[in-house]
């Protein structure tokens, strides 16, 4: 799904008033329904008071205060008037006028009584947000910042319509910035690249996306580097398998993973990768290894390094479909050469984490030589030792697509909505996984899952879109059996299966 900008969302709505043809006053009502429908899901049983400024969410903001007074809901509304209303708001304002609306009109916000405030305060009322929308491109002027700083004050359950007033759609937050830090926000027909941000949690809480049946026409036709993953992506990507197919259909992977004391990554890497589909999966690892891995993944064939506890050398590459290095790597000047030598040979996609990603980064220059396709997964930590110094996210994102498309590799920066960075510059948001997956052993599943659907054939496009999302919706089902808390990456393993299971009964 697109991610636009604030710019281009203005342009799909009057593409849409054009087109539909439907009037702005009739599409402005149509968020209106979407929007309460939403908001009655998550409070059935509240009273509210919406927030309204002058401009077009300030016009949703009447709108929404109407149909629940016509849903017999309890509500006020309180609008900050300093300039006169947009045409579409000053329709909604004449409309909210003729029921029985208690109405307060505000020229002046730090003109408001403490008591007005205080009487908020004692009241069971849900906030809904309708301030300032997604046009907005500078830090809230005196009097809307006055307002932001005293709703957020109240320390009451804020909805925001759209996006949270002071937020910007498409920029990261400056420390200026005023912003109204809502506890859910219902969005219109797609989330904000902002929402993606981890400093902005704070201020969208929970979001949820509503249909407005903005055309499908500038959907398709208009350009974005920006997408977010969802089921219906991965339903496209994802290959059922033929009844007649045998374990040479879904390809051959190597693993090279493992040393003293880290032989937990080998294991948790080579069970995902099996549970994830593939058809031969052999494991290279220092001798310790083996009994451990014979043992705990008997599915899969196990080749000993010469060396008790670490690596000396590397395997022959040359029969598999795909390799992944990295997990439980000691960080040595052996493994620093070893990781050379196999960039100079290998010439199938790698997936390249932990271990390897870090010996990586003691030569920026060595990712010239990663092999075409190949993903890395790091966390932010990780990425920021590759790039030599601390980033933002933003900051991370941008070198990432820079880098992606000098090297032709793909990244998959991890994290609260995980940003997967393609070689064709293009950024995909998976939207899949929770809190309870920030535990060691958790990415090394991650690398499993990706190994084995570049072995089966899938894109490393494809492998590096599929994988982040299938490893959140373990995570998610793992976290509903067993708690975000307790859940486990092995717990998260277990449930690899339960996303093929569901995926294969919507195709």
């Amino acid at each position: 799904m697109k991610i636009f900008s604030a710019e281009q969302i203005k342009a799909w709505d009057q593409y849409t008033i054009v087109h539909a043809p439907i009037s702005s006053v009739d599409l402005m009502e149509k968020a209106a329904e979407a929007f309460v429908h939403q908001l009655l899901i998550l409070y059935p049983h509240k009273d509210f008071l919406t927030f309204c400024g002058s401009g077009n969410n300030g016009g949703d903001g009447l709108a929404i205060a109407r149909l629940l007074l016509q849903e017999n809901r309890q509500v006020e509304v309180w609008l900050l008037k300093e300039k006169d209303l947009s045409p579409d708001a000053q329709i909604n304002f004449d409309r909210l006028l003729q029921l029985d609306a208690k109405l307060k009109i505000i020229t002046n916000a730090s003109a408001i009584e403490e008591s007005e405030w205080l009487r908020i305060n004692a009241q069971q009322q849900v906030l809904i947000d309708a301030l300032l929308g997604t046009g907005l491109n500078r830090p809230a002027k005196e009097g809307y910042a006055e307002f932001i700083h005293r709703i957020n004050a109240t320390q009451k359950k804020i909805v925001a319509v759209d996006i949270p007033s002071g937020l910007y759609a498409d920029e990261t937050v400056q420390d200026d910035q005023v912003i109204v830090r809502a506890s859910e926000t219902i969005t219109f027909q797609i989330p904000k690249r902002s929402f993606f941000e981890e400093k902005n949690q704070a201020y969208t809480g929970d979001w949820y996306v509503v249909n407005i049946d903005l055309s499908q026409t500038y959907e398709r036709q208009t350009a974005t580097p920006f997408y977010y993953t969802s089921l219906q992506e991965i339903k496209n990507i994802y290959r059922p398998r033929s009844p007649f197919a045998n374990k040479g259909n879904f390809g051959k992977a190597l693993l090279m993973a493992g040393s003293y004391g880290m032989m937990g990554a080998a294991v948790i890497a080579a069970r995902a990768c099996l549970r994830s589909g593939v058809g031969l999966l052999k494991v290279y690892t220092p001798a310790c290894g083996m009994d451990i891995l014979q043992t705990t993944v008997p599915e899969a064939m196990v080749l000993t390094d010469a060396s008790e506890k670490d690596f000396s050398t590397s395997p022959d590459t040359s029969a598999y479909q795909a390799i992944a290095v990295g997990p439980g790597w000691h960080e040595s000047e052996q493994a620093f050469e070893i990781l050379k030598e196999l960039f100079l040979k290998v010439n199938v996609p790698m997936v390249i984490d932990a271990g390897a990603l870090n010996l990586l980064s003691k030569d920026q220059a060595l990712l010239q030589q990663v092999p075409k396709g190949s993903i890395l997964t790091p966390h932010k930590k990780e990425f920021d030792r590759l790039a030599g110094k601390i980033l933002t996210r933003r900051e991370q994102e941008e070198l990432a697509l820079q880098w992606a498309k000098q090297f032709g590799i793909h990244f998959i920066l991890k994290g609260k909505y995980s940003a997967v960075v393609l070689s064709d510059e293009t950024i995909h948001y998976n939207t899949t996984g929770n809190a309870g997956m920030a535990k060691g052993g958790s990415g090394d599943c991650l690398t499993g899952i990706l190994l084995a659907l570049l072995a089966q054939g899938y894109t490393p496009q494809q492998a590096a879109l599929f994988g982040p999302f299938l490893h959140g919706y373990a995570g998610d089902k793992a976290a509903e059996r067993y708690s975000q808390e307790a859940m486990l990456p092995s717990d998260l393993m277990e449930c690899i299966g339960v996303f093929f299971q569901d995926i294969q009964a919507i195709l």
